[in-house]
């Protein structure tokens, strides 16, 4: 991200359904969802419609945008951080992209990504539950639901307990493509910014 970058992703990866992570690899993985589902060439995007991407212009004053680059297109990037239940659906990711937003002034930083699952809608679903299911438990995060959330958008809290870094992810199905947005920051301001630009993904 942008700003703030407290851990830099290390590539995909999935908990699976065993084994302690600390928030700080919670939130890698967490981060690493919205960049590594962006790559592939230009026709494979061109394949498969995508929902359209934040644009600065919605965001407001203090925000920057980048590219994080081109990345693998790989199951892994829809995967959540923390154990869940039941298994790992089988999917394929058709195309993908992603954009990154930082607030220096508020070290704040945003990064959405959008994917399409081959016109799977059932896989699409299965992913949105391993989300809803997932046990952040037995990390040094607090998870929590972020309320006021459109009713189309599952949002997801991971507080650290120990210091003021929280992250909240929020995932989007609509068909068989899906929209993450992953709000980094310090305090409630995270989950502020969070639901505010909920309903524009």
């Amino acid at each position: 991200m942008t700003s703030p970058n407290r851990s830099a992703p290390q590539g995909p990866r999935s908990a699976g359904r065993s084994g302690h992570r600390s928030l700080r690899s919670t939130i890698a993985v967490a981060t690493t969802l919205a960049l590594v589902a962006c790559g592939g060439g230009a026709d494979d995007r061109a394949a498969a419609e995508l929902p359209p991407l934040l644009m600065v212009d919605q965001l407001g004053d203090g925000w920057m945008a980048s590219d994080p680059g081109d990345v693998a297109l790989l199951p892994s990037a829809v995967a959540p951080p923390c154990p869940f239940e039941g298994e790992i659906p089988d999917i394929e990711v058709a195309a993908a992209d992603a954009i990154e937003f930082g607030d220096e002034g508020r070290q704040l930083g945003i990064n959405h990504t959008v994917v399409e699952l081959n016109g799977d809608t059932d896989a699409a679903r299965a992913v949105l539950s391993t989300w809803e299911s997932m046990d952040c438990s037995d990390s040094d995060a607090t998870q929590r639901p972020v309320e006021g959330l459109p009713d189309d958008v599952f949002g997801v809290e991971l507080d650290t307990i120990d210091s003021d870094f929280t992250q909240a992810v929020l995932v989007r199905v609509d068909g068989s493509t899906m929209s993450f947005l992953v709000v980094t920051g310090e305090g409630g301001t995270t989950i502020a910014v969070a639901r505010e630009f909920a309903p524009l993904i």
